[in-house]
């Protein structure tokens, strides 16, 4: 699965927006059986992450698979 690692800018309902170490932003969408929730998103803004995720066909969003902070260790949020 591949994974990408940078910084969250921004979080709506299971949407998050991550800028990568190239400066290109990214979008994904939290898949429903991620390990962690909507309501656990809001606290990573601004925090560095690893996304494991997928492409979905004819989506422009990476569906995000699990998450990592890399601030912490890579501790689950």
């Amino acid at each position: 699965m591949p994974s990408t690692e940078g910084t969250i800018l921004l979080v709506q309902e299971s949407r998050f927006r991550l800028l990568d170490a190239r400066g290109r932003g990214r979008v994904f969408v939290l898949a429903a059986h991620a390990p962690l929730g909507p309501q656990d998103l809001p606290v990573l803004a601004g925090r560095r992450v690893r996304v494991e995720y997928e492409q979905a066909p004819g989506l422009l969003a990476g569906i995000a698979r699990d998450l990592w902070m890399l601030d912490q260790g890579e501790a689950r949020p």
